[in-house]
């Protein structure tokens, strides 16, 4: 298809003439004699090039050439009047004109050249111009967060991704930098900083940092900031720091799971061995103290015997209860309806200590896929942990996201004292309390989640994964 040139000209016989020499050079030829016609046909129909002169009627040609680069910016526009003066070439190009012919053209093919090079580079511009804005879109549309940082530690620019990790937009960001750094979690924002001030000297060179952030939800991720190559000043220093953050929730999760079921699967195997040689000698230990009250019935330290026999008993039977296989129904269930139940259901213990239990999770959180019996049982032995450990008065922060298919519900516990459990405690079925984080563990594996706890600087965060209903 011939390209479209757009002919502006109110002189009759100078148009037609150029109208045929350019038809003749395999273009096709489009013409207005006014202003207002010109910007109709540049609205209307197709014009990959504009030869205009500036003394049309219905306006200054200066005028309808900013009107039309309004219109189409990229389409070029040569000068063809009959001014001959320096200046009138000069306020041209500044409104934006590609090149400047003076009538009469002394040589057609002179000028022929020049059209064909002027549409050869508008091509090139716009294939330039498609090209950045190509990748443009991919870099704003990439699943991770791509900065720039200037010397005073300042995004000059960030991609849509920070939406999606971090819950802020990039205008939001960008305003407030330094709410950015207070987001860091405070035992890593001090190696952030320096990350970043190491990374404006002249030795400097690419680093990785891993961080926790804390996403505008409430809820914290960990992240992993990249630098690559920058420009440098004269002085050798980087002139801005560039690189990519990523969220690597999902894999310091995993790397944590993998770890607890490891030390699970270990545990259990020595508390099945555990139980099978305590009871062998229970039984006969058992046999000889009733032996010993049958001979002496006022005996005290027969009653002793008897009645360690019996707590060692029932611990074997718990250890046995913990081992057994457990049937499960999985059917979409809703979680802040369980929680909404569990916490009506202690609410009176949570009471007891004027413990305040704040449920910041949302109505439209997904499903998760679940058996019904064992989420009311999980949640009660969570929350119910949560008031045995949180200090008269303390707080209990429930909040969820979602990420890789999962459903993550976090517990955060504020002031905990010495009766929160480590982390080793979440595989220990050997205890007598109400409350037992051994069997929560064991309802969540059992639905295909995983059961997280953490201690830190006077507070403790469980953290239940669950998949989430497709």
């Amino acid at each position: 298809m011939p390209e479209t040139i757009l002919i502006i000209e109110d002189e009759a016989t100078f148009r037609e003439a150029l109208r045929h020499f350019l038809q003749d050079a395999g273009f096709a030829v489009r013409e207005a004699v006014e202003a207002g016609q010109a910007l109709e046909l540049l609205e209307t129909g197709p014009a990959d090039m504009v030869l205009l002169d500036l003394g049309i009627p219905g306006g200054d040609g200066l005028e309808l050439l900013s009107a039309m680069k309004k219109i189409r910016p990229a389409t070029p526009v040569i000068i063809v009047s009959g001014r001959t003066h320096i200046d009138a070439a000069i306020e041209a190009f500044k409104a934006g004109a590609w090149d400047y012919v003076t009538k009469p053209i002394a040589s057609m093919d002179v000028f022929l050249n020049a059209v064909r090079n002027c549409l050869a580079q508008a091509r090139l511009t716009q294939r330039v111009q498609d090209s950045q804005e190509h990748l443009f879109r991919l870099v704003q549309n990439l699943p991770v967060i791509i900065f720039s940082i200037n010397r005073n530690r300042e995004f000059e620019f960030l991609n849509r991704a920070t939406r999606d990790i971090l819950g802020f937009t990039p205008e939001e960001i960008q305003q407030e930098p330094r709410a950015f750094l207070k987001r860091i979690a405070a035992a890593d924002r001090r190696k952030f900083t320096a990350a970043l001030k190491n990374g404006f000297k002249v030795e400097a060179s690419e680093f990785r940092l891993d961080f926790r952030f804390l996403h505008k939800k409430g809820y914290e991720i960990d992240l992993r900031i990249q630098s690559i190559p920058s420009p440098r000043r004269a002085d050798g220093a980087p002139d801005r720091l560039e690189g990519m953050i990523q969220d690597v929730t999902r894999n310091a999760y995993m790397d944590k799971v993998l770890i607890q079921n490891e030390r699970l699967n270990m545990l259990r195997s020595m508390t099945e061995e555990v139980a099978h040689e305590i009871r062998n000698p229970l039984v006969s230990l058992g046999g000889f103290a009733r032996q010993l009250r049958a001979r002496h019935p006022d005996a005290r330290e027969t009653e002793v015997i008897m009645e360690e026999c019996n707590r060692l008993e029932r611990l074997v039977q718990r250890v046995n209860a913990y081992l057994e296989p457990l049937a499960v129904t999985l059917t979409p269930c809703s979680v802040p309806a369980t929680l909404d139940f569990v916490m009506r259901l202690l609410s009176i213990r949570l009471e007891h200590k004027s413990i305040a239990c704040r449920n910041e999770i949302d109505d439209d959180l997904p499903p998760v896929l679940a058996d019904q019996e064992f989420l009311h049982r999980i949640f009660i032995y969570l929350i119910g942990h949560g008031a045995d450990v949180v200090a008269e008065s303390g707080s209990i922060r429930i909040t969820a996201s979602t990420a890789g298919g999962l459903v993550h519900v976090t517990l955060t516990m504020s002031p905990v004292g010495d009766a929160a459990v480590d982390e080793y405690r979440l595989f220990m079925p050997f205890e007598d309390e109400e409350v037992n984080l051994a069997m929560c563990s064991r309802l969540v594996e059992r639905i295909g989640g995983h059961l997280l706890l953490s201690r830190e600087q006077g507070q403790s965060t469980l953290t239940v994964s669950l998949p989430a209903h497709p």
